[in-house]
């Protein structure tokens, strides 16, 4: 899928959401990681993703969300490589929709997560990122070291002091 797939798509689970329960106040949530959240953010030269990566949903929505083949919700099973504080630094994606409150975690907070995985097409959309000047290095690196933070959601030491490492690689290929 394109970054227009990605968008038609959000699109129509929105007006089908819309046609099953209308608009409400405050709109149901989802929030979108992965490859799907750095193309609808222009984070990424990627040009397609296999799917749409949903961390979190309202619970009102889950069930029409369950009828896209291209959704994937088993990614919270990956809480443990998301800062433990990244609902405060939610962003809104902006594709034109009336029900559904679209929203990713901050770059930041989606590259701690990318950093975790370290597969080629993390570190392409890691680099992304960095060339669009979109990262703030200060707030990363307090994500990535504070107690608070990606140390307080890890399940284990050594799962987080690979992602730290993975960060100092990708501060060294940065020239950070």
């Amino acid at each position: 899928m394109n970054k227009e797939d990605l968008i038609r798509i959000l699109q129509r689970i929105d007006e089908e959401v819309w046609l099953v329960i209308g608009r409400r106040d405050p709109k149901p949530r989802v929030v979108i990681v992965g490859g799907a959240a750095f193309m609808l953010r222009d984070l990424t030269p990627r040009k397609i993703t296999h799917d749409i990566d949903v961390y979190e949903v309202d619970e009102a929505i889950r069930a029409i969300l369950g009828m896209y083949p291209e959704v994937n919700r088993a990614v919270a099973a990956y809480a443990d490589q998301i800062p433990y504080n990244f609902e405060d630094r939610l962003v809104v994606i902006d594709v034109g929709a009336k029900a559904i409150e679209f929203t990713a975690p901050c770059v930041e907070d989606m590259v701690v997560m990318k950093l975790y995985a370290e597969r080629p097409s993390d570190i392409q959309d890691i680099d992304g990122a960095v060339s669009a000047g979109e990262i703030d290095w200060d707030l990363l690196e307090r994500l990535v070291y504070s107690d608070d933070e990606a140390a307080a959601s890890a399940l284990s030491t050594r799962r987080y002091e690979e992602m730290k490492s993975a960060f100092e690689r990708m501060k060294e290929r940065c020239g950070r």
